[in-house]
């Protein structure tokens, strides 16, 4: 009958094993979304930078095409938003992704844009992203130039 007597429950070593498993997995997985987080924050800012190009020179384009009197970019550094308007009346609006940080850009925020689609000012367009790297942005005066620096 003592024969017969089974054990109930887990042995230490038996617990131990599982919790290191357990723990080898769970630190791949850290180290993986470290990964991750790594590169969204890459692809946000190629993205980002992109988008601040297509958006200068889409805002170009509309005042060649529309032969109004021109227009600006203005950048808004609280909201991290970049607007284009003409007169008062907003056209266009870009959002920089969240935890991104839009730099003053000029002392009053503006790009002005004549009528022929030709910026009247010079600046420099900087951002910071998620890891709290400077990223710009250059812009020449009276040319079709806006490159990305790195």
């Amino acid at each position: 009958m003592a024969d017969k007597i089974k054990k109930k429950g887990f042995t230490v070593i038996e617990l131990l094993l599982v919790l290191s498993i357990f723990s080898i997995l769970l630190s791949f997985s850290l180290v993986n979304l470290g990964t991750f987080g790594n590169l969204k924050n890459k692809i946000d800012v190629d993205l980002t930078n992109n988008n601040i190009l297509d958006f200068i020179n889409k805002s170009k384009t509309y005042c060649r095409d529309k032969e109004e009197e021109g227009g600006y970019i203005y950048f808004d550094t609280k909201n991290n938003e970049i607007t284009f308007n003409v007169a008062s009346s907003e056209i266009f609006k870009l959002k920089l992704p969240e935890g991104f940080v839009l730099n003053r850009v000029r002392e009053d925020n503006r790009i002005k844009i004549d009528n022929m689609g030709i910026t009247e000012d010079a600046c420099s367009i900087k951002f910071k992203d998620r890891k709290g790297e400077m990223h710009c942005i250059t812009m020449c005066v009276g040319t079709a130039y806006v490159d990305i620096k790195y």
